[in-house]
C-alpha cells in the first residue's frame, strides 16, 4: 500500500452489462455486494448478494475474496461508489460498483447522483501534503454541512448536520497539528495552498465531490438520496484516515487518526440510524 492507492481508479458497470457478466460467469467466479441496509435488502436484492452494510464493510472484508472479481451496489449509486472505493484501497484487484443501483436495475427512473472528480487528488504524494488534502477536505465537507442544515427540512432534525459541521471544524484544527508535528514547524499563514502543489479553484470534500454542485443536485431531491450522499461522504473520510494511521509511522500522527477515524465511524453509524429512519 501506498499513498497513491488512495486514488485508485475503480470502474462502474450498468445494469446491462452487469446482466452479461452474470450470463457469462458462474455464480462461484464473482461476487456482489449489496451495501444497503438489511430492510431494503429484504424488500429485494440481486440473486446470491451478500449483504454487507456500507457502513460495516471496513470490518467484514474477511468475508470477502480480494482474488475474486467484486460488485458493489445500493439503491442509486453513492454507497456502492464509496464500497468500492474502500475494496480498492485494500488491496481487491477487480472492483466495480453498479451505476443507478437498484433503480437503475430494476428499470425505475433514478434520481441521480453527483460524480465525483478525483484527477487533483493524485497531485498529493507526500505524507504532509496527504495530511493538508485530508484539512482542504474536512473544510469542504464542513461547509457542506452547514450550508445542507439550512437547505433539509424534512429530514426532522436539521441538527444532525450541524453537529458534522462543528465536528469538521474540530478535525482541521487536529489535522494542522499533525502537520506541524510533521514537519517541525509552523503551518504557514496559507495553509494548505502553498502546501499542496495544485489546489482547484472550487470546494471539494471527501469522496472527490464539489461542494457547490451537491448543493445544486441536493435542491429537488429526496432525504434518502441526500443522506446516500452523506454516507458515501462519511464512508470515504473514514477510510481515509483508517489507511493515513496505518501508513504514517509518527507515533503522534498515528493516535490522531485513530482519534479521527473514530468520530468519522460514529458520523457514520449516526447518519446511517437517520437513514434507516427513513426506510420504517
Amino acid at each position: 500500500m501506498t499513498f497513491l492507492d488512495l486514488f485508485r481508479p475503480y470502474d462502474t458497470m450498468s445494469a446491462t452489462h452487469l446482466r452479461k457478466f452474470m450470463d457469462d460467469h458462474h455464480p462461484e467466479e464473482f461476487q456482489l455486494v449489496d451495501v444497503r441496509q438489511p430492510g431494503e435488502y429484504e424488500q429485494g436484492h440481486l440473486p446470491g448478494a451478500y449483504l454487507i452494510p456500507v457502513d460495516s464493510l471496513e470490518d467484514s472484508l474477511e468475508k470477502l475474496d480480494p482474488a475474486k472479481p467484486v460488485i458493489t451496489y445500493c439503491a442509486a449509486g453513492p454507497r456502492s461508489r464509496a464500497a468500492a472505493g474502500v475494496l480498492a484501497n485494500h488491496g481487491f484487484e477487480a472492483v466495480y460498483f453498479l451505476s443507478g443501483g437498484m433503480n437503475g436495475w430494476e428499470g425505475n427512473r433514478a434520481e441521480g447522483s453527483p460524480e465525483p472528480d478525483l484527477e487533483w487528488f493524485r497531485k498529493a504524494r507526500t505524507p504532509e501534503e496527504h495530511v493538508a488534502l485530508a484539512w482542504y477536505l474536512e473544510d469542504g465537507t464542513r461547509t457542506f454541512y452547514s450550508r445542507l442544515a439550512d437547505l433539509v427540512r424534512d429530514l426532522g432534525d436539521s441538527g444532525l448536520f450541524m453537529q458534522l459541521a462543528a465536528a469538521e471544524e474540530r478535525h482541521k484544527t487536529s489535522l494542522k497539528a499533525v502537520y506541524e508535528g510533521l514537519t517541525g514547524i509552523p503551518a504557514p499563514a496559507d495553509f494548505p495552498h502553498s502546501v499542496l502543489s495544485k489546489v482547484p479553484d472550487r470546494n471539494f470534500m471527501e469522496g472527490g465531490f464539489e461542494v457547490d454542485g451537491v448543493l445544486a443536485w441536493a435542491q429537488d431531491k429526496s432525504a434518502a438520496a441526500i443522506l446516500e450522499v452523506a454516507l458515501a461522504i462519511e464512508t470515504n473520510a473514514y477510510d481515509r484516515y483508517l489507511l493515513l494511521r496505518r501508513e504514517l509511522t509518527d507515533e503522534h500522527a498515528r493516535r490522531v487518526f485513530e482519534v479521527l477515524s473514530d468520530e468519522e465511524k460514529r458520523h457514520l453509524d449516526k447518519l446511517t440510524r437517520a437513514f434507516e429512519e427513513l426506510l420504517k
